[in-house]
């Protein structure tokens, strides 16, 4: 599908909303407009409805900044205030029913990307608070990049299912399933999160998944390059595995491989040049991470260059081969 937004303009809209709601949310405290629990419900309930209102009557881009403001200060002061008054399970219900709302009602861009973004924190963030563990947190990378995954693979099914109505929709949807994905996935590098009790087999499960979605991909692409012969495809996949394992305990380095892949696949330059950053942050980090010597960090790093310089021949050869033909 091609990208009909400028996906740069709208990060740009994004980080400067959420900064200008930041000051905004300091100006409405320091001022003292802001007193009580029940004046930060009411506020951010006035806020968020003015958002709406006004993303359905007018649709300008000089307007996207003033929404994202406004919308993440009035969700902001509703969390605050629902936090202190009715308790964090009820706080997460509100918002999730919040984001549903705004994705049903709101139109352009800007809102239903942010209400899905909305919606996987307050989804995850209860889950959370549920449990009393990091481990939703964790686990969340796998759902997420699952969506993502699916919504790729059965794109034009989807386009059939949903109807012309709904097809404005799609665009925020998976611009916001990747930026979930992509947090998540950076979220996943962090030390602490990997500490807990039965932190390492956590581990060992999401990268067995996320594995799955790579080789789901790498069949995908396989078909495009006419690899029919099955010892070439059993190859490549034991070529993929062998890639794979030794990022068995730091399932965001596959994770940023399996955006790559499917951003690439699908022609998603925007979010194709954002993984790539990302999997040289995950590379990064997983080096620094690996605790052995030098040396023999450097010999993993040596044979996983070759197993990638291996596979870039074989598909390189394979692409110059279907070109001629």
């Amino acid at each position: 599908m091609a990208q009909k937004h400028n996906l740069t303009i709208q990060v740009l809209s994004i980080i400067g909303g959420a900064l200008t709601a930041i000051f905004f949310l300091g100006f409405l405290f320091i001022s003292r407009l802001i007193d009580s629990e029940m004046s930060c419900l009411i506020i951010g309930s006035i806020l968020i409805l003015t958002t709406l209102t006004i993303s359905r009557l007018l649709i300008r881009a000089f307007l996207d900044a003033m929404n994202i403001t406004l919308y993440i200060a009035g969700c902001s002061l509703v969390s605050f205030g629902m936090a202190e008054t009715a308790g964090i399970h009820a706080l997460f219900v509100v918002l999730a029913a919040i984001s549903i709302l705004t994705f049903v009602l709101s139109k352009g861009f800007i809102l239903p990307f942010l209400s899905v973004i909305l919606f996987n924190i307050s989804l995850f963030g209860e889950a959370t608070h549920f449990f009393y563990s990091y481990y939703p947190l964790q686990i969340a990378v796998v759902p997420i990049l699952a969506a993502y995954l699916f919504i790729n693979v059965f794109e034009e099914k989807l386009f059939h299912l949903l109807g012309e109505d709904y097809l404005p929709k799609y665009h925020p949807f998976h611009t916001a399933l990747f930026a979930s994905g992509f947090v998540s996935l950076g979220g996943l590098s962090i030390n602490h999160l990997a500490y807990e009790t039965n932190g390492e087999l956590i581990f060992c499960i999401l990268s067995v998944f996320i594995w799955i979605g790579l080789l789901i991909m790498i069949q995908r692409i396989m078909q495009v390059i006419k690899v029919d012969k099955p010892l070439n495809r059993i190859g490549i996949y034991i070529l993929c595995i062998i890639i794979c394992l030794p990022t068995l305990f730091a399932p965001y380095l596959s994770g940023s491989l399996l955006l790559i892949l499917i951003c690439f696949h699908y022609g998603y330059r925007v979010e194709c040049t954002a993984a790539v950053f990302l999997f040289i942050y995950a590379v990064s980090k997983y080096y620094y991470d690996l605790n052995l010597s030098l040396l023999t960090k450097s010999i993993t790093l040596f044979f996983i260059g070759i197993a990638c310089i291996a596979a870039w021949y074989f598909f390189t050869q394979k692409k110059i081969r279907h070109e001629k033909i």
